[in-house]
């Protein structure tokens, strides 16, 4: 399961890259113009107080655009750090809220997941522990997101929520097939003996994971 996971990993570098690379674009361009301000500094004496209001106004503009790209930045190499952390430590206790935090930044690499889903996500204030093999539960998550994608149209709908340390994944357009099926239960296949996994489509599909050490 973990070489599954590193090869899951490998297949979205290409996205990686590209979310890191937009947000760092904009940073570069804001802090040129910053630059190119602060260049011209000896050339403002006499401006009136309205004119150093406007290119106050314009610095703090970029100065709020920089820090978000950075804080961008910060969250897809953190989703990147845990992966590789906890791909390697296998079997260890997770916590859930950060789990799902996690994989659904580093997910945001999928243009289909990014571009073409609305997500719906919902993970309460409280933390919950589980004892279980990372690699088998971020198969199960991914793998069934990935199964709900490829099965729907896109602008899709994906839901995803922790209740009482139990993991919901939905996509209210689906309804279960024998294929759905199939490849969730394959997906989940090595999380089966640590997690009761319940597929409905009473509402559209439902998978629900219920850990059993949480």
């Amino acid at each position: 399961m973990k070489e599954k996971n590193l090869a899951h990993m490998g297949s979205l570098l290409g996205g990686v890259v590209h979310n890191l690379n937009t947000p760092l674009m904009w940073v570069m361009g804001r802090a040129q113009l910053l630059q190119s301000r602060n260049e011209r500094l000896e050339s403002l004496n006499g401006l009136t107080e309205d004119e150093l209001a406007r290119i106050r106004e314009k610095n703090n503009k970029d100065i709020t655009s920089i820090l978000e790209g950075a804080e961008k930045i910060d969250s897809i190499l953190k989703s990147i750090g845990y992966k590789i952390q906890m791909v390697n430590e296998g079997y260890t206790s997770v916590e859930l809220r950060e789990f799902l935090e996690m994989e659904v930044n580093f997910l945001m690499a999928d243009m289909h997941f990014k571009h073409e889903t609305k997500r719906e996500i919902q993970y309460g204030p409280r933390s919950y522990y589980a004892k279980v093999d990372y690699n088998a539960l971020s198969g199960a998550v991914s793998g069934t997101i990935n199964a709900m994608m490829g099965h729907s149209e896109k602008s899709r709908t994906i839901r995803i929520s922790l209740d009482n340390g139990i993991i919901h994944l939905a996509c209210p357009e689906l309804k279960l097939s024998d294929d759905i099926r199939s490849e969730i239960e394959s997906a989940c296949k090595d999380l089966m003996p640590a997690a009761d996994v319940l597929l409905d489509d009473i509402e559209g599909l439902t998978v629900t994971i219920a850990l059993k050490d949480v």
